[in-house]
């Protein structure tokens, strides 16, 4: 199991995500944090600070209902504080970092 998480980790890594839900925000991920979930991810959120786990926010917030409740979750890095994404609720955008890496794949995209 180490070493597909290890395969997974270098392919997500840097790889920009589009969300599925609300306005569509693009991010880039900085990593898989395979000891997080939705079901058990709790935080605060709103102008009260109320406290709610990941599943419940999804659902009151964009009508989105989380299916897997036991996948790891994307670590986005920003400024103020990390925010956590679900996988299914993100889609891959971008070339991906094996075909930017190959020059000669590049030069014929353009």
């Amino acid at each position: 199991m180490r070493h597909d998480t290890n395969f997974v980790n270098r392919e997500f890594e840097g790889a920009i995500v589009m969300a599925k839900y609300g306005p569509h925000r693009t991010y880039k991920v900085h990593q898989i944090k395979w000891n997080m979930n939705p079901k058990d991810y709790i935080f605060d959120h709103g102008d009260e600070k109320a406290r709610t786990n990941m599943i419940d926010y999804f659902k009151t917030a964009y009508g989105v209902k989380i299916h897997s409740v036991n996948q790891p979750l994307f670590e986005i890095r920003q400024k103020r504080q990390n925010i956590y994404l679900p996988p299914e609720l993100c889609t891959l955008v971008g070339i991906p970092a094996k075909i930017r890496e190959n020059k000669r794949v590049m030069a014929d995209i353009r």
